[in-house]
């Protein structure tokens, strides 16, 4: 984390954090507080990096360039304050964005409320920078893939052009992007829907574990992909494509080599289908940070659409 003036360069980040407070309340309990949540680790990565990248300048600062930020969060406590509350604007200076005012008559309060929205809060500025992306991607779509894959397996997904096709059948694709110093893929894989056993933690992997061995080979003859199970994948029940879906945050690796990454996928009931369908994206990248490639890959998953 960092405080800038109005005169210093605005940073590009996709997990970026602008943070409007006074400077000595930033190093206060409530700054601290604050700190604690953007800077929590990301779960699913092989090395430590923080959920976002928190800018902190002062009310007199907010203007020009600083308005346009997607990710604001607002922190006023005053005496003045009527009711202590978390109000959410959607699309004040630019769109999509999104700004938190954190209202409050103490210290106290300011740290209650954020504590007790602090899953809320993550949980959106993930949304408003997924809408972002996929924004962004869709001015850079592969249309021919696109078009393909809603032809062949029933639904789209908003890829950008920079990824060609690898492999794909009727019931899996493999789309990849291979940059000179990192790679990102998507792997798609269905089946037919039987009971709500395919939706059980072990049953997932497993089953991701049997396509990644049949159609993920990895360099070194004879080597493929696989589920890294030093780290067990962690896994959540969420939102998804206007249903629930299993997220899974984990790490891969290769059987017969030294390759491996995070990777991150939704698995759900498309009822249209009657399929289980897994979205799945994962990156390479040896020794560097991963979280922004993983997050690109996350909007470009919530983009599906099955029309």
């Amino acid at each position: 984390f960092y405080t800038l003036s109005l005169h210093d360069a605005l940073p590009i980040s996709i997990s970026e954090v602008l943070v409007i407070m006074p400077n000595q309340m930033w190093e206060t309990s409530v700054g601290s507080t604050l700190k604690s949540i953007l800077l929590a680790e990301q779960e699913g990565l092989n090395q430590a990096e923080p959920l976002f990248e928190p800018m902190q300048i002062q009310y007199d600062d907010f203007k020009g360039v600083f308005e346009k930020n997607r990710k604001i969060i607002r922190v006023f406590v005053s005496d003045t304050v009527k009711a202590n509350k978390l109000i959410a604007r959607r699309d004040v200076y630019s769109s999509p964005q999104l700004i938190f005012d954190i209202n409050a008559k103490t210290d106290s309060d300011a740290i209650v409320l954020l504590k007790t929205k602090a899953n809320s809060i993550i949980e959106m500025f993930h949304e408003v920078e997924r809408e972002r992306l996929i924004l962004a991607f869709k001015s850079d779509e592969n249309k021919a893939l696109c078009d393909k894959m809603e032809k062949q397996l029933g639904f789209r997904l908003v890829v950008p052009y920079s990824y060609y096709e690898a492999k794909s059948n009727e019931n899996f694709a493999w789309y990849r992007l291979e940059a000179p110093k990192y790679s990102q893929a998507i792997l798609i894989y269905m089946r037919d829907f039987t009971d709500s056993s395919q939706f059980n933690p072990a049953q997932i992997i497993a089953y991701r574990n049997m396509i990644t061995k049949q159609y993920i080979p990895g360099q070194v003859p004879g080597s493929y992909m696989s589920t890294d199970t030093v780290f067990a994948p962690i896994m959540f029940n969420k939102p998804f494509a206007n249903t629930r879906a299993v997220e899974t945050r984990g790490l891969w690796k290769t059987v017969g080599d030294f390759m491996g990454g995070p990777f991150l996928s939704y698995t759900f009931h498309e009822k249209k289908l009657n399929k289980v369908i897994t979205l799945e994206g994962y990156v390479y990248y040896p020794s560097m940070d991963k979280r922004d490639l993983l997050m690109q890959l996350e909007a470009i998953l919530h983009s599906y659409e099955i029309k």
